[in-house]
């Protein structure tokens, strides 16, 4: 195959420029040696966490579509995780808690992006775990501290409970669950009312 009129004077000249053949070698070297280091990742912990991040953001999706039903499609709207998070509506406990955590999920999202690799730093798993609801939850499940969870485990059960949460808001269970609360107070006040013998 024959090379384009001035390649190899080109090359010549990039060599010239690096310090000389051996200096060139050692530059193009180190660079591939970060490059094949960067690519080296643990790949498996990545899927996890973007997995995780995508699980959670479908869920929030659904909750800011049934949370109101008088806005077109948020799916459509192409919204950021960022403005998703915005726009949750924090007025109930159980989905307030989760915003912190939620909110460190994209920041390890976007580490990862960044810096491509997939390390969960202490920090992370402190705010997961200053969720109460969650903290108390998986020791419930667990038998244990959720503090016994490795990172990646720690971040996928946050993951798992946050999706959780939102669905919850809005399922059938649910909403069958606060009606039957809602007939139990009534009731209540019936049975209240009533005087005793």
């Amino acid at each position: 195959m024959a090379q384009p009129p001035g390649t190899t004077r080109v090359i010549a000249r990039v060599i010239d420029l690096l310090g000389g053949p051996e200096r060139a070698r050692e530059v193009t070297d180190t660079e591939f040696r970060e490059m094949v280091a960067r690519w080296n990742q643990d790949t498996d912990a990545i899927g996890r966490i973007l997995w995780a991040h995508l699980y959670v953001e479908h869920y929030l999706t659904e909750f800011l579509g049934y949370a109101n039903p008088r806005l077109e499609s948020i799916a459509d709207a192409r919204l950021s995780f960022k403005q998703k998070l915005a726009l949750l509506n924090t007025s109930s406990p159980a989905v307030a808690e989760l915003k912190p955590g939620i909110a460190q999920l994209n920041r390890i999202r976007n580490r990862l992006a960044h810096r491509l690799n997939s390390l969960i730093e202490p920090a992370d798993s402190h705010v997961f775990l200053a969720a109460p609801m969650f903290s108390s939850m998986r020791l419930v499940s667990l038998g244990r501290p959720a503090t016994t969870l490795t990172p990646i485990e720690l971040l996928e059960q946050f993951s798992l409970h946050a999706a959780n949460i939102l669905a919850g808001e809005f399922d059938s269970f649910s909403k069958a669950f606060e009606q039957a609360l809602q007939d139990e107070r009534e009731l209540g006040d019936v049975y209240q009312e009533t005087p005793p013998n």
